[in-house]
């Protein structure tokens, strides 16, 4: 039975281990006093027992990733509500989410015309046709931007690109955030008669899939949160004879003859394999001497740091009303995003006190600069959230009961034209490393399902 090391014990570290244990030696090492990563909830300090997640808080339903592992691991899946939507914050006043888009961008320009005005809606249907792009990407808002004006691109696309990356879609990747457009940059083809036939296409899975039980949910939770995939795989991994070790940092990974060396503060590990599930900006280090290729593109790949305010209000006047909402760069806002989270699942919604809501307010967005948010201590980020809550919301009678704030520093990577080409170097040459792989949310995608699949798909690798 050969022995595997796994660096690194957020969700990709935990799948890889989980993955790996039943036929090999485990050990998994976590630098933070807790497993999960992006993966951790609150009560609000006994407020909402049954706990809410504090990172994120839904996974694609569409993809099988989660669902399967949810399933195999004995959870049970809970749906958003299909009663409530979510608005974005346009003019100064909040607008319903156009539905029948591609991330934002749609397959008839009607569809954002109650949003954006008769000006650019008129503009976006004449999408002005550009040539092929040179080589096999380009900036995301660049390239729509350049097709269908930029007040679409700003009011609409970037806030949903921002909701998943913490980023600015003029800086991000279009072939690695949205690939399904990318053959109209390649092709100097229309964007609009592409996202058609993609809608098309999924009219059609849906009315196939779904034989009279309704349309397929996008997203999927978990009762007490997603959150709940962290203790269900470090119990099914010790069960399984895995150790692990948390609070404790990695210093040095080595190449050792045929096996790996990987020292902490602590301890040493001798091993034949390795997997890195560490941020990029972690696994350059480990990599400088064994990868100095690979640790350099690692080095390149930026990150965004944002802060999350989850909260209990008491409701005044008026019951609170949809899903949430989002808030586009170009407005002077200090929230970037809200999610009526006890309006957006049910299993919330029954466990908190009558007459209360909860709410998430999300603050931060790469690029943002010292100063904006950071030097705020957690009192003052809490009381400038929630004022702005309520100033968009219009909710100036609710009452904040609890609430805390939440720091991910250096946690979203974000996916710089050219991304997915780097990412095929980086596994070009950690293939000729034999016993190494690397995974999470740096390589081929930042959502639940996306780590996942790489997990799984390294475990696959690195089988002896």
């Amino acid at each position: 039975m050969s022995h595997i090391t796994i660096v690194g014990g957020g969700i990709s570290g935990l799948v890889t281990a989980y993955r790996l244990a039943p036929d090999h030696q485990i050990t998994l090492i976590e630098a933070d006093a807790r497993l999960g990563g992006c993966l951790h909830s609150t009560t609000l300090a006994g407020a909402v027992p049954v706990g809410l997640d504090t990172g994120a808080e839904a996974s694609l339903y569409r993809r099988p990733e989660t669902k399967d592992l949810a399933a195999e691991l004995g959870l049970d899946i809970e749906f958003p509500q299909a009663a409530h939507s979510s608005r974005v914050l346009s003019k100064g006043c909040l607008h319903p989410i156009p539905k029948r888009t591609v991330m934002g961008v749609p397959g008839n320009a009607a569809e954002v015309r109650d949003l954006l005005g008769e000006d650019v809606s008129d503009r976006v249907a004449h999408e002005v046709i550009t040539g092929p792009i040179e080589g096999s990407d380009v900036s995301l808002g660049d390239f729509l931007t350049d097709r269908l004006g930029a007040d679409l691109v700003d009011t609409l696309i970037d806030p949903l690109l921002g909701g998943v990356y913490a980023g600015r879609c003029r800086d991000l990747s279009l072939a690695s955030t949205v690939p399904a457009l990318l053959p109209a940059a390649l092709e100097g083809t229309s964007v609009l008669e592409l996202v058609q036939s993609l809608l098309a296409a999924r009219d059609a899975q849906s009315a196939a899939g779904a034989e009279g039980a309704g349309p397929q949910p996008v997203f999927m939770s978990l009762v007490g949160g997603i959150n709940r995939l962290v203790p269900a795989l470090e119990q099914h991994i010790r069960e399984l004879g895995g150790t692990i070790h948390t609070g404790t940092q990695v210093t040095t990974v080595q190449a050792d003859g045929g096996g790996w060396t990987v020292a902490t503060e602590d301890f040493v590990v001798d091993c034949d394999g390795v997997v890195l599930a560490t941020p990029a900006h972690v696994t350059k280090d480990l990599l400088a001497e064994v990868a100095p290729e690979t640790a350099s593109m690692l080095a390149s790949v930026p990150y965004a740091s944002t802060a999350l305010i989850p909260a209990l209000v008491e409701v005044g006047d008026r019951e609170l009303e949809g899903s949430g909402f989002l808030v586009p760069p170009t407005e002077s806002s200090f929230i970037k995003a809200s999610t009526f989270v006890s309006n957006k699942w049910p299993w919330l919604h029954e466990r908190i006190p009558e007459g209360t809501a909860l709410i998430r307010m999300s603050i931060g967005r790469y690029g943002d600069g010292p100063g904006v948010w950071q030097d705020c201590q957690d009192d003052e980020l809490i009381a400038r959230a929630y004022a702005d809550w309520q100033s968009i919301a219009d909710r100036r009678s609710d009452r904040l009961i609890a609430a805390e704030a939440h720091r991910w520093e250096h946690a979203l990577p974000q996916y710089l034209p050219g991304h997915a080409e780097t990412v095929a170097r980086i596994d070009e040459e950690i293939a000729g490393i034999a016993g190494l792989e690397l995974a999470g949310s740096a390589y081929f995608g930042v959502g639940i399902p996306a780590c996942i699949n790489r997990a799984e798909t390294v475990a696959r690798r690195i089988t002896f």
